[in-house]
């Protein structure tokens, strides 16, 4: 990574703008801890130069030699000019001094030491005033404040280049890490974008924001890949299912064009060939129908359904259709059972499990539709004692126009079931098919159920 594309990451800058504020709060925080440190060291020194000033006035009440003599001793006791002293007469006389003699005014002031004749970087602080009619001047080198400033002032801005330094390798080296998985990413979806949907991008296992968001795409590319495949699988059986049927209309029809060529007659060829589109246009509308239940079109009209009265009335049409073919349809409820659902879509299902339990069971089947309540669901089933379905078929026919009896010598166009997992789909509910030993088993579980509705 070039240094120039640093600041194009939001990771380098984001690490760079946390440490430039915290560096803010730690210099307003230090200027402030400053300021008051230097101020209560000030304070003290001044404190101890009016200390000295006021020793000195009491050795002066009693003799004014003995004041010189202090003076003097003091002087003595700092050869590096720590302490400055000036003294004078009423008459301008110096009586003692380790300073140069400059006007000095009364009270408080700040000299610089060239000015006082002292050799030295730092200024004093001076007190002057009125000792018994002489003048006296005692002042305090500043060389321990602006010591401690320096060394304070020092120390802070090595620090503080420190961290900065950190703050740029610490960002330099999150937005390099996060470079190297986002460039993952962008190829990988590059190679989806050219159609490979099997791709899924890498999870460190961190848990952090880039593996959860690439778990929300790799579950996202997982549907996509499911849909395209379905689209793939459904095209492939329209082309596939729908060849025998179109082929059967082209014969007809020819048929149809060869007896009106001879003046024969043309009614049943006419009549076949409607029959075969019809059927031809009944897959189409079936098609388009579970088209529109996975896309959520009836869910405005969802509303309270009592499952078990609806599998009743379902049953009771059918019930002379299942005699007639030789079979004994059943029904067992114990209880209502209301669902939330599309009341319409619901006995289209319902109808659609025991027509296939009709259609394909052979004569002497017995039917059972049951609707019972368990805990928090509701479970309506359709069972019967025929020939059932092979396991590993089980998910294979509720795909669209997929059939078990590969002849297809049976009427029908291998949607009943689609149709059925799309209602369920629909409804949030679960399509499971299963082994009546002997037989096929079919239940849906609902898990919207509500109450009873008030009359």
């Amino acid at each position: 990574m070039r240094p120039a594309d640093l600041w194009r990451h939001s990771s380098f800058r984001l690490a760079l703008g946390v440490t430039l504020a915290v560096l803010g709060a730690l210099i307003l925080v230090g200027a402030v801890g400053y300021t008051v440190l230097h101020r209560q060291l000030a304070d003290r020194q001044d404190a101890r130069l009016m200390e000295i000033f006021t020793t000195l006035l009491q050795s002066d009440a009693a003799d004014q030699q003995d004041v010189i003599e202090a003076i003097n001793a003091r002087i003595r006791a700092s050869p590096n000019q720590s302490s400055i002293f000036l003294l004078r007469d009423a008459a301008g006389r110096i009586l003692a001094a380790n300073v140069r003699d400059v006007p000095i005014k009364p009270g408080w002031s700040t000299l610089d030491a060239a000015v006082l004749g002292v050799q030295a970087d730092y200024p004093y602080r001076v007190f002057a005033g009125d000792l018994n009619g002489n003048f006296l001047v005692v002042g305090l080198s500043n060389a321990d404040l602006n010591d401690l400033s320096e060394i304070i002032l020092t120390g802070f801005g090595w620090s503080a280049l420190a961290v900065l330094v950190a703050a740029i390798a610490a960002g330099a080296w999150i937005a390099y890490r996060l470079q190297r998985r986002l460039g993952d990413v962008t190829a990988r979806l590059q190679r989806v974008a050219a159609g490979d949907l099997a791709t899924r991008l890498a999870v460190s296992g961190r848990g952090d924001d880039l593996d959860l968001i690439s778990g929300e795409i790799n579950q996202a590319l997982s549907r996509l890949g499911a849909l395209v495949e379905a689209m793939r699988q459904v095209s492939a059986d329209i082309a596939h299912e729908l060849r025998t049927p179109l082929n059967r209309l082209r014969i007809h029809i020819e048929q149809a064009a060869r007896h009106a060529a001879v003046s024969a007659p043309v009614e049943d060829d006419l009549a076949a060939a409607i029959a075969q589109s019809e059927a031809i246009d009944q897959t189409f509308s079936a098609l388009l129908r579970i088209a529109q239940i996975e896309a959520g079109a009836h869910r405005e009209k969802f509303a309270p359904v009592d499952l078990a009265a609806l599998l009743g009335d379902v049953a009771d049409i059918y019930a002379e259709v299942a005699k007639d073919a030789g079979h004994r349809l059943r029904i067992e409820v114990a209880e209502p059972a209301w669902i939330r659902g599309d009341r319409e879509l619901l006995t289209q299902s319902l109808a659609n499990l025991i027509e296939n339990a009709i259609r394909h069971c052979p004569a002497g089947t017995t039917i059972l539709c049951r609707v019972r309540r368990q805990g928090g669901q509701v479970r309506a089933s359709v069972s019967d004692t025929g020939p059932g379905i092979p396991a590993d078929e089980r998910d294979k026919v509720l795909r669209r126009l997929y059939r078990l009896e590969k002849s297809r010598t049976t009427q029908g166009t291998g949607l009943g079931l689609a149709l059925v997992k799309a209602v369920a789909d629909l409804h949030g509910a679960e399509l499971i098919l299963s082994d009546a030993a002997p037989g096929l088993r079919v239940d849906l579980v609902f898990r919207q159920i509500v109450g009873s509705p008030r009359p």
